[in-house]
């Protein structure tokens, strides 16, 4: 009986030192390093986005076993970070600081001794949501009533201090291919046309993009429009017919050389034909005559039609 209770004692005195064992190994202070991932987050409410969105930096922790390993898990995990609108630049110290007080790593109750990366110090870049208002832009035509564009705005992510260089509002052009609109005919409402959406040309330079790229464009065509370039355009003056009796009129010149012109294609079509006569016209008032006024920009462009009539 007293053999057995000997072997008992003995078996307990083995557990209890194995136990103490255990916990006096999970106490003991020890150090480990960890490659930690960090998620970076704009402040709360914010409707910024922050440039890089995470990093990578290895973290050396100490304290008992038991806590390093609490926060190794952590970091496995992934940790997030939220930043301050004033925040430009991340230093070794200033994420370590910060990531030691974050419930993830402050509950583990093992401390921060030392972080590396060659990815320090970091650059923050804070990019702002801008709504732009999407203008249609479509190459030599002419619409009948309203264009419709879905969606009507874009979504742009500008660089914070970019952002205090460009006006309040911001518009975006969309634009329908040319080939396209070359195969599309007058007179038919036409939907959900596709068009590229171009920015201004100062964010483009800077690679800022727009969300969604590309829209949808509803319209009807009432013409389409070409352009010509012209050798030579004779001018006509324009004016009361009563004070041509009292006033002669001379033009230093009377031709004007080189004129590109936009009118609908049907005209175009009449000046290639040779049927239709473009004259530049420039008009004199009254005022003008009794003025002597030296010179006068030309007023307006004026297409004569095989049948006497103007455009």
């Amino acid at each position: 009986m007293k053999r057995k209770d000997d072997t008992i004692a003995i078996l307990f005195v083995s557990i209890l030192t194995i136990i103490v064992w255990v916990w006096a190994a999970g106490e003991t202070k020890h150090t480990d390093n960890v490659l930690a991932w960090v998620q970076l987050l704009p402040p709360l409410g914010s409707t910024s986005t922050i440039s890089p969105e995470e990093t990578e930096l290895t973290l050396m922790f100490s304290g008992s076993r038991r806590e390093v390993d609490r926060a190794i898990a952590a970091c496995t995990k992934g940790l997030r970070l939220t930043l301050s609108e004033s925040d430009e630049t991340l230093t070794l110290s200033d994420i370590s600081a910060r990531i030691a007080t974050l419930d993830a790593i402050k509950d583990t109750g093992a401390i921060i001794d030392d972080a590396k990366s060659s990815d320090f110090p970091l650059a923050i870049h804070t990019l702002e949501l801008v709504e732009a208002a999407v203008e249609i832009d479509l190459p030599n035509i002419t619409v009948s009533g309203d264009v419709e564009v879905y969606p009507a705005t874009v979504l742009l992510h500008i660089p914070k201090e970019l952002r205090k260089t460009l006006p309040k509002a911001i518009t975006a052009r969309a634009v329908v291919s040319s080939i396209v609109l070359q195969q599309l005919q007058p007179g038919i409402q036409y939907e959900k046309i596709d068009a590229v959406i171009r920015l201004p040309k100062e964010l483009e330079d800077e690679g800022i993009t727009a969300t969604p790229s590309r829209v949808s464009v509803d319209f009807k065509i009432q013409s389409s429009t070409k352009t010509k370039e012209l050798a030579q355009v004779r001018i006509l003056i324009a004016g009361p017919a009563e004070e041509y009796a009292a006033y002669a009129v001379t033009l230093p010149i009377k031709i004007i050389p080189n004129v590109t012109i936009e009118a609908d294609a049907e005209i175009i079509a009449g000046i290639e034909s040779g049927n239709v006569k473009v004259f530049a016209v420039l008009r004199l008032a009254s005022s003008d005559m009794e003025q002597r006024i030296p010179t006068k920009r030309v007023t307006t462009f004026l297409a004569i039609m095989e049948d006497g009539t103007g455009h």
